[in-house]
């Protein structure tokens, strides 16, 4: 499962369990907003993995970490892994927010991290080892 598959999947269940919930979640990956489900009250940063996310890094980007702080009883982590089994049996979600994420990312050092995009031409003209 690619990473595009497994993100997809990880929003897919975390729909189902809010609307599972009494929630109506939506789908805001495309609005430019610091989370990637709308499910009122929830602001839900989903972060997915396709094997266990026990002791592994967490990314979030500065304006996430912004939106954490500025609304910690509504803003929530959901980490979904487990992706990768085919039946879904093992599939998980661990849910952070308020406190608890506060204090995770208290105890972070920020980090910076560029991601220039790999343009076809550049792509293209780039020298290939066979």
């Amino acid at each position: 499962m690619g990473n595009k598959e497994t993100e997809q999947a990880a929003i897919t269940h975390v729909m189902a369990l809010e609307r599972a919930a009494g929630r109506d979640p939506k789908d805001v990956r495309t609005s430019g907003l610091p989370y990637d489900v709308e499910s009122p009250p929830r602001l839900i940063e989903v972060k997915a993995f396709s094997r266990s996310a026990r002791s592994v890094p967490l990314p979030l980007e500065h304006r996430q970490v912004l939106a954490a702080k500025a609304n910690p009883e509504h803003y929530y982590l959901y980490v979904v892994d487990n992706l990768a089994d085919h039946d879904g049996a093992e599939v998980g979600v661990r849910i952070l927010h308020g406190e608890v994420l506060l204090a995770m990312i208290e105890r972070t050092q920020p980090q910076v991290t560029y991601w220039p995009t790999f343009k076809a031409a550049e792509y293209d003209q780039a020298e290939r080892l066979q």
